[in-house]
């Protein structure tokens, strides 16, 4: 692990504990919404809109840990058939145009966080939540993934691929 990478898994393992609570949220808050409905016949206040909110936690800061862990899917079958400095461009052009599609998402995220926060965006529902805060951790999660891809790319054209391509023949 080289010294830029400590601090990609330490913010990385961050945003996954984040995750990891919010999906904890939501499996027991759906679980004692589900079991106080079929008792009342009527949902708890609010667990729809927290929900929809740990979603949003869940898959957006848990992107980064994902891919730390090497948990994304690659399609690896040219770059193992092609010699090593072939494989290493394809490698670091493929984590560079992973690059390029998070930044084109995370750029108006981005945008739409800032607004949202200067108006205090909130959802209406059974009860208004506040919103804006999701916005923001939207964003960065992106921009997280966005700056993972990019040192992969960097690493790739090093010659120190990603340890997801651990398979990849070496000099």
């Amino acid at each position: 692990m080289t010294f830029l990478e400590r601090p990609f898994r330490a913010l990385a393992n961050v945003f996954g504990g984040v995750a990891l609570v919010s999906l904890a949220f939501l499996m027991v808050a759906i679980t004692l919404d589900a079991t106080v409905r079929s008792l009342i016949d009527r949902p708890i206040t609010g667990i729809f809109e927290l929900s929809e909110i740990a979603l949003v936690l869940i898959v957006f800061l848990g992107l980064g840990w994902t891919q730390m862990e090497h948990g994304h899917i690659r399609v690896d079958a040219l770059v193992k058939l092609a010699p090593v400095p072939v494989a290493r461009a394809m490698n670091a052009f493929s984590w560079a145009a992973a690059a390029l599609a998070l930044a084109l998402l995370t750029w108006p995220s981005t945008l739409d966080a800032i607004h949202s926060f200067q108006i205090k965006e909130f959802r209406w529902g059974y009860i208004e939540f506040p919103i804006w805060w999701a916005k923001i951790a939207l964003a960065v999660g992106l921009w997280f993934a966005t700056a993972q891809m990019l040192l992969y790319s960097v690493l790739a054209l090093l010659g120190r691929d990603h340890p997801a391509a651990s398979d990849q023949p070496t000099d």
